[in-house]
């Protein structure tokens, strides 16, 4: 039995398949990378839009905060009934001071 012909005929395979091969690694290459580039574009999107989360939450925490927070009216009010406090400190102060005087006078 002769396996020159057989060799020849698995030699032409083995070329046909190789460069079935090499085509198909040289198509499929550009869908590999923009795979790649599809995946690093999505880890940037999670990243941002974690980021994003975390912004929200520290804005929410804050206005949660500032709901308790006095208003410019309600320290206006406050001002206003420290001054009128004060005026009534000060008109004990001068009775306080004009009884002490009185006392003082007196042998």
């Amino acid at each position: 039995m002769d396996l020159a012909p057989i060799n020849q005929w698995l030699s032409v395979v083995a070329l046909v398949m190789g460069i079935g091969n090499g085509l198909y690694l040289w198509i499929s290459r550009p869908a590999k990378d923009l795979g790649g580039r599809v995946d690093l574009a999505n880890s940037r999107v999670d990243e941002a839009f974690d980021g994003l989360k975390a912004h929200d939450r520290r804005i929410q925490r804050v206005e949660d905060d500032m709901r308790h927070l006095p208003t410019k009216d309600d320290l206006h009010k406050v001002s206003a009934d420290i001054a009128s406090l004060k005026t009534e400190v000060d008109g004990i102060g001068r009775t306080v001071h004009r009884i002490d005087d009185f006392l003082r006078s007196k042998p």
